[in-house]
């Protein structure tokens, strides 16, 4: 399976691991923990760590997948969801957040989850997230 901990081998690894997601967070630990688990998983990772390194990030490099976190200084990961969205219409945008309670403001994010949540859930989540949109796509 793709999104497992350890890395896949190669009898496991899909043609959606060649996924490149962008992690955007205002903590470096948090980028840090997030790079690694999806780098584990088979997944390219560019980390930004606010806003707007974020849409120089995605001016510069392809990228199928965004995760934001919920509360960074200066641009919110909704405002930042939203301003991609207008831009890029169709890049899934997964909210990371400290709370449990969804944004009021996050209609522009495809999916909202916990940092809690643990590893395997990002890694799930990110599969299908991936899965659906290159389904629509």
């Amino acid at each position: 399976m793709c999104c497992a901990v350890s890395p896949p081998s190669e009898a496991e690894h899909t043609p959606q691991c060649s996924a490149t997601i962008l992690c955007v967070d205002d903590s470096q630990s948090m980028l840090i923990i997030c790079q690694t688990i999806l780098e584990a998983s088979g997944y390219k990772v560019h980390t930004a760590h606010n806003g707007k390194a974020a849409l120089q990030a995605l001016g510069v490099h392809a990228i199928d997948l965004v995760i934001v976190d919920d509360r960074m200084p200066g641009m919110s990961g909704a405002e930042l969801a939203k301003e991609i969205k207008q831009f890029r219409k169709n890049l899934p945008i997964l909210m990371f957040s400290d709370s449990s309670d969804k944004p009021i403001s996050s209609e522009s994010v495809d999916v909202f989850m916990n940092k809690m949540s643990g590893p395997r859930a990002l890694c799930n989540a990110v599969g299908s997230l991936l899965s659906e949109f290159r389904r629509l796509g």
